[in-house]
């Protein structure tokens, strides 16, 4: 299920103990993540109504932010989910809020704009936004955090993890490439069993056939010079 909401600073409502709990517990995490000048440019943003949407779904944030250019930035924040409490109903009392507010490692920040920091000041004023959603609406937090499945565990990600440093996108280090050499084509080429003899006689050089981007036909050049080495290296074993 996903909630749409237009942000407003002004109260929806009269703020619940819970609402106003989680509100605070969010905050101060987004201020421990966010560098103090991030964090403040942040603030500024949703105190100028900067942030005009926010789209709250199972473990992930949406939020549409306008910034210094014509068009707006758009960010996304993802939470590990955990387990809904048991004995959690429609709305969360002050009892669930400390189990459901994220803490900083739990959440991984990404954003359109060029700042790769995490979270930049754009991330910061939509986890700002939402936590002052919350003052009237803790139901949201259970919205964003809570696992659907009855079966989850807490140690299951499900949509992200601050697991690595770096921002915006995760890199895995790419596996080595295979060898060009260890193909079926190549092994067919030159025959199993096969070893490249010593390309040079005595002192001298082993003239092989020039390569120029004239050259079409790689495979009649490469087998030239195969056939060249294979010269040179009967006329060593005959000598």
């Amino acid at each position: 299920m996903t909630t749409i909401i237009v942000p407003t600073l002004r109260a929806r409502g009269e703020p619940t103990p819970a609402g106003r709990l989680a509100s605070s517990l969010l905050s101060v995490t987004v201020a421990g993540l966010a560098d103090p000048q991030r964090f403040r440019r942040g603030k500024a943003y949703l105190l100028d109504h900067a942030v005009t949407r926010l789209e709250i779904s199972e473990g992930v944030l949406l939020g549409t932010v306008i910034g210094g250019r014509p068009d707006p930035y758009h960010v996304t924040v993802t939470v590990e989910t955990v387990p809904r409490p048991h004995d959690l109903g429609s709305v969360p009392e002050r009892s669930h809020i400390a189990r459901l507010i994220p803490r900083g490692e739990e959440l991984l920040c990404s954003c359109s704009c060029p700042d790769w920091d995490d979270p930049c000041k754009h991330g910061v004023a939509t986890l700002l936004a939402f936590a002052a959603e919350l003052g009237t609406r803790p139901e949201l937090l259970a919205a964003w955090r809570c696992d659907a499945g009855q079966e989850a565990t807490p140690a299951r990600t499900k949509v992200g993890s601050r697991g690595r440093t770096d921002r915006h996108l995760r890199l895995v280090p790419p596996t080595p490439p295979a060898s060009p050499f260890d193909t079926p084509e190549w092994h067919e080429f030159v025959g199993d069993g096969k070893e490249i003899p010593d390309c040079s006689v005595g002192d001298q050089p082993l003239p092989l056939p020039p390569m120029t981007l004239e050259n079409t036909d790689v495979a009649a050049v490469i087998r030239s010079a195969w056939n060249t080495l294979a010269r040179y290296a009967a006329n060593e074993q005959l000598s």
